[in-house]
């Protein structure tokens, strides 16, 4: 399976086999701009009927009767529907371009700036976001965010516009992890500090701003609705608690402080 020759995908190079293409919907495209264009369109209607809801009410009941007409409410949506539709359609334009590709050794990226070409040798990490949501109970979807920050400090976003987000943000976090995996291992190995958002860790113990606590002194690592909690022997509380979308590679850090102390 191939790209379409046609899509900006066509001059990728030394990424190996296409695998799979996760760009926005056409369908999902066009509806932006419908609805953007409804929002346009409908200003400029809502203005007309407070306009003749005030001037109804003048001629009816005369000037001091115009505020119990309900003119400000078209009115103040009027003035809300406006910008709300060219925020839409400039959002439109911006994203029209967005796509995304998987490949065996890597990913590209396109937007208004052009392609990206990112080799899972050029990834120095990647953050995940993984929110469920829930309404009374019932579960009503998941957001998802994965972003990317190269060796040359660009970042690239990926998120629910994108089909089938999760595959990909797995895929990437896999691609990448393989490649930085034996170079963090060599890095403790040599005794070197490894710096993971706000924790950081060694061969000596784990890392919290200024705080330092040895793998013998930890009772355990807990990740539980996205936290990760480090808890101290004997202690009543964690002594030191992250997000997980505050840090980067969190596959290669949890595999890594596995290798210390217990993990559940």
């Amino acid at each position: 399976m191939q790209p379409d020759p046609t899509s900006p995908f066509a001059s990728v190079i030394n990424l190996g086999a296409f695998k799979s293409d996760h760009s926005p919907s056409k369908r999902g495209r066009w509806i932006n701009v419908i609805f953007s264009g409804l929002f346009l369109a409908a200003g400029p209607v809502l203005l007309l009927v407070a306009l003749y809801l005030a001037y109804d009410a003048y001629n009816r009941y005369g000037i001091s009767r115009v505020d119990d007409s309900g003119f400000w409410l078209p009115l103040v949506c009027s003035g809300l529907a406006v910008p709300l539709g060219l925020y839409g359609l400039f959002s439109a334009w911006r994203n029209w371009p967005l796509a995304v590709a998987l490949y065996e050794n890597g990913f590209a990226y396109n937007d208004r700036k052009g392609l990206t070409q990112v080799h899972w040798n050029n990834i120095d990490a990647v953050w995940q976001s993984i929110t469920k949501h829930y309404r009374n109970g019932i579960y009503t979807g998941t957001t998802y965010l994965y972003t990317i920050q190269t060796k040359d400090q660009k970042r690239v976003a990926l998120d629910n516009k994108f089909v089938k987000i999760e595959d990909l943000g797995n895929a990437i976090i896999s691609g990448s992890a393989n490649v930085l995996f034996p170079r963090c291992v060599q890095a403790l190995q040599q005794g070197q500090r490894l710096t993971f958002g706000p924790l950081a860790i060694d061969p000596n113990g784990i890392y919290s701003g200024n705080k330092s606590l040895r793998w013998d002194e930890i009772k355990g690592i807990r990740i539980h609705q996205g936290t990760v909690s480090v808890k101290k022997e004997g202690g009543w509380f964690n002594w030191a608690t992250a997000a997980v979308p505050q840090i980067p590679n969190f596959l290669i850090f949890y595999n890594l402080i596995g290798r210390f102390t217990k993990v559940e």
